[in-house]
């Protein structure tokens, strides 16, 4: 449970390497006084400029201020600060202090006229009270309806009476999203309610690590402002359309931004709004991406799919039996596992495009994969299992010491 997470990245260090130039252009000068029986001639060159554009196009601005503002005043009391708490039994911890009750901090917004808010996962996950703090400073309890873990999106439910007044956000169609565009982001960084930012969309369909081990596809990346408190508020298109929900930034990095696409939420939002706590659909592989080189080195007999590195016991892929190739001494792949080319005459490439697929899947759904197993291809049906809480046996601690504290590969803020 917090407010945002920052995904961390090793960084390369890099080394820039200065020419002297003013110490080349002085003898340069130096040189060319020197010589007092050869004069130097600099011809005309000719240099051919590029057409200027057409009088009809005009020059591209990021955003109206006008529409701007007045699309903020028309979206902002849709959205609502959320303070969650997680509840902790009193007793004193080895140094003889008690354990405070633990509290994080985030963003949501308002979707309907029947008091459902949409917001990340991780911002409630684990809250035994959640609080939501409206425009206007009013605060109401909410209860979370329905939660998504795997995917990051959560529904909190509150007395529609209370925020009649308040209108919803319209949600638009992130499948349309192109690198470019205008981005909005609004929220309560840093419990600053009433925030926006404003940026452009820096690319699509990217894959950031989950919560929970699964990577998280079809990802918004934006350089529009996002801070802890911004997680689960909305990032809006140039019409006020949601097109994502704020989640994360890059740890140790400037306006690199991420977002979940809003058709990911739309597509879940009948499961959540019936109370489920969705399960993602598991596969149980661990694999790699083909390419031709890959493929000549390992001799395999295709050159695009998905190479099964690994598969985990006792998984899905095993009982279907599915053959990983396993590593040699170096951990690198060897020769001999299988290739998935397709789910349910879906091309495949990556693991993301197995794991978009699966979102549209339940654990028992059965898939059809198509294998390439050596020279032979085969059809594989599998029954997909549900994805597990945990895959390694690391441990993480119950509770935070400090303000900050990591957990595996993120860094949680909390109030």
């Amino acid at each position: 449970m917090s407010s945002s997470y920052l995904l961390k990245k090793i960084k390369q260090k890099r080394t820039v390497v200065f020419s002297l130039v003013a110490a080349v252009m002085l003898t340069a000068f130096l040189l060319a006084g020197c010589s007092s029986t050869t004069t130097s001639v600099v011809q005309p060159q000719t240099v051919t400029l590029p057409p200027a554009a057409p009088a009809n196009i005009q020059a591209a601005s990021l955003y109206d201020e006008g529409s701007t503002v007045a699309l903020y005043e028309r979206a902002i009391p849709a959205v609502v600060e959320i303070e969650s708490t997680i509840e902790v039994l009193t007793k004193l911890n080895p140094f003889g202090f008690n354990v405070p009750n633990q509290q994080g901090q985030g963003s949501g917004f308002i979707i309907d006229n029947q008091g459902h808010i949409l917001t990340n996962n991780h911002v409630v996950d684990k809250a035994t009270k959640v609080k939501i703090r409206l425009n206007d400073g009013t605060q109401v309890e909410a209860r979370v309806l329905g939660a998504d873990r795997n995917n990051d999106v959560a529904l909190l439910q509150v007395d529609a009476s209370k925020i009649g007044n308040y209108p919803a956000l319209p949600l638009g169609d992130s499948d349309r999203l192109k690198p470019g565009q205008m981005a909005i982001a609004l929220g309560s960084p840093y419990g600053l309610q009433g925030s926006i930012t404003v940026g452009i969309i820096s690319g699509v369909g990217r894959s950031i690590a989950g919560a929970t081990e699964r990577q998280m596809t079809n990802i918004i990346q934006t350089d529009a402002a996002i801070n802890p408190g911004n997680s689960g508020g909305p990032l809006l298109n140039s019409l006020g359309e949601v097109i994502g929900i704020n989640t994360a930034i890059e740890y140790d990095a400037n306006s690199v931004g991420f977002c979940i696409p809003i058709n990911t939420a739309k597509a879940l939002l009948p499961r959540l709004m019936s109370g489920e706590n969705i399960k993602s659909a598991w596969l149980g592989i661990e694999g790699m991406p083909l390419d031709a080189e890959i493929a000549g080195k390992l001799n395999l007999a295709v050159e695009k799919g998905v190479y099964v590195i690994n598969v985990i016991p006792s998984g899905p892929a095993e009982k279907a039996g599915l053959k990983g190739s396993g590593r040699d001494l170096q951990d690198v792949p060897t020769g001999g596992g299988d290739i998935i080319l397709s789910v349910d005459e879906k091309p495949v490439s990556r693991v993301q495009d197995l794991l978009t697929y699966f979102n549209t899947k339940k654990p028992g759904d059965k898939v059809t994969l198509a294998v390439q197993r050596g020279k032979e291809k085969i059809s594989v049906p599998v029954e997909l299992g549900e994805w597990p809480e945990k895959l390694t046996t690391s441990s993480v601690p119950e509770t935070p010491d400090g303000s900050e504290f990591d957990f595996g590969p993120f860094k949680f803020r909390w109030k």
